[in-house]
């Protein structure tokens, strides 16, 4: 008996390869893909707890919310975004930026499954207002920095700061760092000799007018020593011409 050998066509065998070929890679992406599906999902590498510290009066309940807010979801459907290799961190970062009165933030995962935020406090010593009789005024801070809004406080709790030709803004500063500490050096020493100062302008030029509660104005240098600008003035109280 003859046998008939039907040869395959070249264009036949190429395409037997390809749908091989194609086989092969489906079955190695399914492979990778899985792997990274369940690799990404291990329990010690996910995190699951977070600690926040840091400042003195925030929430940090309400930070750790928004830290959760951010960790929710995942990547192109695949990789969770609490997966500890692939956290993210800057927008962590971004997200507890936008609370006013925080700063140096950081993330940093202590453990697969923990991560650590901490921050610092801006914490007010004065107030910038627009003008004397404005309840719209800004929190400053040591350093002069007007970092939030402040609500509308009545009374003395804080000093008020005025400047003329310049509106207050968040970012900015009323002043130097030294001349801050200076005036408000300068205003409790006054106190104690019973001259109550209700707030204080300063001119476009830098000069400093300490308005004194019940009328009248100190004129000062913010560069002098405060103990040196009250010697002077007690100097010039007790002189028979004054």
């Amino acid at each position: 008996m003859q046998f008939l050998r039907t040869k395959l066509d070249p264009n036949t065998i190429v395409l037997f390869k390809q749908i091989g070929v194609g086989l092969v890679v489906i079955a190695t992406v399914a492979l990778i893909i899985t792997g990274i599906w369940y690799g990404s999902r291990i329990e010690s590498l996910t995190i699951s707890q977070i600690e926040v510290s840091g400042g003195e009066t925030i929430n940090h309940e309400e930070l750790k919310s928004q830290v959760e807010k951010v960790l929710e979801g995942e990547y192109l459907g695949l990789i969770p975004r609490r997966f500890a290799w692939l956290y993210p961190d800057k927008e962590i970062v971004s997200a507890l930026t936008s609370v006013e009165r925080i700063h140096n933030i950081a993330a940093v995962r202590t453990s697969g499954a923990e991560l650590k935020v901490t921050f610092d406090e801006y914490l007010p010593q004065a107030l910038w207002c627009q003008a004397t009789e404005q309840p719209d005024c800004l929190f400053l801070d040591q350093f002069g920095y007007a970092f939030g809004h402040a609500p509308q406080l009545t009374g003395g709790s804080f000093l008020r700061f005025v400047k003329s030709g310049e509106d207050p803004a968040i970012g900015t500063t009323v002043t130097t760092p030294e001349s801050l500490a200076n005036l408000l050096t300068l205003v409790n020493l006054l106190a104690e000799h019973n001259w109550y100062i209700s707030y204080v302008e300063i001119d476009q030029v830098n000069d400093v007018f300490l308005k004194v509660s019940g009328g009248g104005e100190l004129k000062v240098m913010a560069a002098t020593a405060p103990e040196k600008t009250v010697d002077n003035l007690l100097v010039i109280l007790s002189s028979d011409e004054f």
